[in-house]
C-alpha cells in the first residue's frame, strides 16, 4: 500500500518498485522478546508507506524469518503490496555451503518458516569461496524457474565478485542480479561511493543499504563518545559492536564528537532529529533504492520512519555543511584516459 508520505523507487532496472525506507527484522530474534512488539513494528511501516522487509535465514537461524511471516499472516496485508526478501548464507546450517544440493532445500525451508509461496528477491549473503560462483547463480535461475523467487541479487559482494555475476550470466543467458546489499552510512562511504560506482553505472543495479545509522552511533545517543548503558546487553553481536564503536568513534574520539555534536546542531536546525538526519543523508544519494531500517524499541521506529520528511529538507547549502563536518568524502578513482603528465590530479 503506497502512502503520499513515502517515496518509492524503481529497484535497479527492474519494474520492481520499493520504498525508499525498508525494514530489515535481523533483531527480531532477540530485541525486546515480545511477539506483539515485533507485529506492531511490521504493522506501523506497512502503515506508513514501507513495502520492503528484509530477512535471512541466517538470523536467528530461522526465528527471524518464523517471525516476519507471522507477522505476514496476522496482519492479513495483501501479499501483492509487499516486497519481501530472503537471504541464503554459505554458512550456519551445515557444511554444503551454497551448493546445488542444499540451496534447493534452504529455499523450501525459508519458504515453509515464512508460510510463503514465494520471495520477491532471493540474495546470495556473501560469497562462498568453496562452492563455484556458477552453481549458485544456476541454481537461482532454477528457483526463479520455479517461482519460489521473481528477483536475485547479491550481499556484501565485492565489484569484481558481481562483475563475474553478471559474465557467468551472460555466458549461460541466465538471469543476472538486479541488486546489491551493502553497508553505507555517514561513517563508512568508499566503498558504495567510489568502489561500486562502476558496477551501478554499468548494470543500472539497485542497492538495499544497511546500516544507514552506523551501529546507532550517529542517532546522538553516543554524542559525547560514550557508550549508553546497556546497550546490546543480550546481543549475539556484540562483538561485532565494540569493534565497530572502536573503529568509528574509540580511536578517534575527539574528532568523533565534533563531527557528531556538529551533525546535531544541523538537525535542530532543520527541525528533525539527529537519527533522522543520517537516514535522510543516505536516501538522498539517488544510487540508493532502499535504506533497511531496523529498530531496538518502538520510539525508534517512529522517529526512523520521519526520515523522508528530513530528506527534503536536504539542499545543497546543507549538503556541503554536512561535508565539511564528515570530511571523508571519498577520492574517485584515477580516470587514466584524461591523464597526461605533469596534470595535477584532483
Amino acid at each position: 500500500m503506497e502512502t503520499e508520505s513515502m517515496e518509492y523507487r524503481y529497484l535497479g532496472i527492474s519494474g520492481l518498485k520499493v520504498s525508499v525506507l525498508g525494514f530489515g527484522n535481523m533483531t527480531s530474534s532477540w530485541a525486546e522478546g515480545s511477539e506483539d512488539w515485533n507485529f506492531n513494528c511490521t504493522d506501523k511501516c506497512i502503515r506508513n508507506g514501507v513495502n520492503f522487509f528484509d530477512t535471512a535465514e541466517i538470523y536467528g537461524l530461522g526465528v527471524a524469518e518464523t517471525i516476519l511471516g507471522k507477522n505476514i499472516k496476522q496482519g492479513g496485508y495483501d501479499r501483492d503490496d509487499l516486497i519481501i526478501t530472503t537471504k541464503l548464507n554459505p554458512s550456519g546450517f551445515g557444511i554444503q555451503g551454497l551448493s546445488r544440493k542444499r540451496m534447493r532445500q534452504a529455499i523450501d525451508n525459508s519458504l515453509e518458516r515464512m508460510q510463503l509461496d514465494y520471495v520477491d528477491v532471493l540474495y546470495i549473503h556473501k560469497f562462498d569461496p568453496e562452492v563455484p560462483l556458477e552453481e549458485s547463480i544456476r541454481v537461482i535461475n532454477e528457483i526463479i524457474d520455479n517461482d519460489k523467487a521473481f528477483y536475485w541479487g547479491t550481499s556484501d559482494f565485492t565489484p569484481q565478485q558481481i562483475s563475474e555475476c553478471f559474465a557467468i550470466c551472460e555466458k549461460h543467458g541466465w538471469i543476472p542480479p538486479i541488486v546489491e546489499q551493502c553497508e553505507y552510512h555517514m561513517f563508512d562511504r568508499g566503498t558504495f561511493e567510489r568502489d561500486y560506482a562502476p558496477v551501478f553505472d554499468q548494470y543500472g543495479l539497485g542497492t538495499t543499504v544497511w546500516s544507514p545509522l552506523c551501529q546507532g552511533f550517529l542517532s546522538g545517543r553516543y554524542n559525547d563518545g560514550n557508550i549508553p548503558e546497556g546497550r546490546l546487553i543480550n546481543s549475539p553481536f556484540l562483538d561485532y559492536f565494540k569493534e565497530c564503536y572502536d573503529k568509528y568513534i574509540g580511536s578517534r574520539k575527539e574528532a568523533a564528537i565534533r563531527t557528531l555534536t556538529g551533525l546535531k546542531t544541523v538537525a535542530d536546525e532543520l527541525g528533525c532529529s539527529q537519527a533522522q538526519l543520517a537516514i535522510a543523508w543516505v536516501i538522498k544519494n539517488p544510487d540508493v533504492s532502499t535504506a533497511i531500517m531496523g529498530a531496538s524499541s518502538p520510539r525508534h521506529l517512529d522517529d526512523n520512519l520521519g526520515a523522508v520528511d528530513a530528506m527534503k529538507k536536504l539542499t545543497p547549502e546543507i549538503l556541503a555543511r554536512i561535508e565539511d563536518l564528515l570530511g571523508n568524502r571519498p577520492t574517485p578513482s584515477m580516470n587514466w584516459r584524461n591523464f597526461t603528465p605533469n596534470t595535477p590530479r584532483r
